[in-house]
């Protein structure tokens, strides 16, 4: 829970995010993870920039689609109990107000403003929203190149060799999926977020009525003859799925990037009677 006046992040908005993020993990130490941008039909990757626990200290955006007219410094966040009253107040005070994000219920959850000398600053109330829940991670390095396994993760036909029994389509960004397994007879519906041919495929499925987005990541490896995969499950609703579920699905996410090497190194179906056991009563 956060305070009254607590800062809470920095994010910095520039033309080109991709530099000024490297030159601050340079100077800085920071880590990053890219976050699944959109300007109209374009796909594009902000920054969430990381320290080195891993934990999120602030962002680096590109100044396009909805970022666009951002001032370029380093804007600091502030938590308020109720922002509708702080941009009152900074307009009564001399400030201006720069931009205004407001949650689909039509209250503000943060807002852009400038005090009266003209130094941008952003505030919200930022309390039970402290970003996203614990997620499952996995990573492997897979010797096909980084085109080869991207058409393996979209290409339903490819991926019933390693993870799938059936799907009710290709994974096309937006497209509305029902996924089969062969382990248990049900369907599961798939919303397919984003998808950047051959680095990034993301989707969201159902866990207890809250939504947890899967992101797969593809980075060349070894001149591009190699790719390494990064598998992340969160949620983005901060919703805590507890401490069973991260150990189960950062096992399941592992098996699936074995499952996935195995058929495209080898050509075995590594999945065939693996995870039987787990269904007999």
């Amino acid at each position: 829970m956060y305070t009254q006046g607590a800062m809470i992040f920095a994010d910095l908005t520039v033309a080109n995010a991709t530099e000024l993020r490297d030159f601050y993990q340079a100077v800085i130490g920071w880590g990053s993870d890219g976050v699944p941008m959109k300007d109209g039909d374009e796909a594009y990757e902000d920054y969430m920039i990381k320290d080195a626990n891993g934990e999120p200290v602030g962002g680096v955006c590109h100044a396009r689609g909805g970022n666009t007219g951002i001032p370029q410094v380093w804007m600091l966040y502030m938590h308020v109990d109720d922002p509708e009253k702080s941009i009152e107040a900074c307009e009564k005070g001399g400030g201006s107000v720069v931009k205004v994000v407001k949650t689909k219920e039509g209250r503000v959850h943060y807002a852009m403003l400038r005090d009266p000398l003209g130094t941008a600053f952003g505030i919200g109330n930022f309390a039970g929203s402290g970003g996203p829940g614990p997620a499952a991670k996995a990573a492997i390095q897979i010797g096909k190149t980084p085109e080869e396994v991207f058409e393996a993760i979209v290409d339903p036909a490819i991926m019933s060799n390693y993870f799938i029994s059936q799907s009710s389509g290709r994974m096309t960004p937006g497209a509305s999926l029902t996924w089969r397994f062969p382990e248990f007879d049900m369907d599961v519906p798939v919303q397919v977020k984003e998808v950047v041919a051959p680095s990034l495929v993301s989707f969201g499925w159902d866990v207890n009525g809250h939504e947890l987005v899967c992101t797969l990541r593809l980075e060349p490896f070894a001149d591009g003859k190699a790719t390494v995969v990064k598998v992340e499950e969160a949620s983005v609703e901060g919703y805590d799925p507890g401490k069973e579920w991260l150990i189960g699905n950062t096992e399941g996410w592992a098996n699936f990037l074995a499952c996935m090497k195995a058929w495209l190194e080898y050509g075995v179906h590594l999945r065939k009677g693996a995870f039987d056991f787990r269904f007999v009563k």
